[in-house]
């Protein structure tokens, strides 16, 4: 593991605390996991944003005309 030393919002780490306790996890485990999700998510947006750029083939919605 690597430690990342970061500085958030009062109100935030207040939130965060609040959300470890309910659930059962450390503050860590918390982070872990916000963190992880955050970067799957954006992999996969990353990721068809580059698809978009490279011309792929997809389908478009055309509205008709009234």
């Amino acid at each position: 593991m690597e430690t990342l030393a970061v500085t958030i919002p009062r109100d935030l780490k207040e939130r965060l605390e609040h959300l470890a306790a309910e659930t059962g996890k450390s503050l860590e485990d918390c982070l872990t996991l916000a963190v992880s999700e955050f970067v799957a998510n954006w992999e996969i947006h990353i990721s068809d944003l580059h698809q978009i750029d490279e011309h792929e083939a997809r389908a478009v919605l055309k509205a008709a005309n009234e």
